[in-house]
């Protein structure tokens, strides 16, 4: 398969992507402890490295998307 360059709109469209999930990804983490428990070494040392000004804030009470995820 050969490559080519993305357009500015598919740039855009991917990042945007990558942010969705990496939010999810985050949230999904940071509101089951024992999900986070079992998560690979590397995950869970972005957690233990995070800003404390981070760690200490409720970002679940922050997220209007809450009642709308199961996991």
């Amino acid at each position: 398969m050969a490559h080519r360059e993305l357009t500015p709109e598919e740039n855009l469209r991917l990042l945007r992507e990558i942010e969705a999930n990496r939010s999810f990804i985050l949230l999904a983490y940071g509101s089951d402890p024992d999900l986070l428990k079992r998560a690979d070494a590397e995950i869970r040392r972005h957690f233990e490295n995070a800003d404390p000004a981070i760690a200490d804030c409720d970002f679940l009470h922050a997220n209007p998307f809450k009642s709308s995820i199961s996991l």
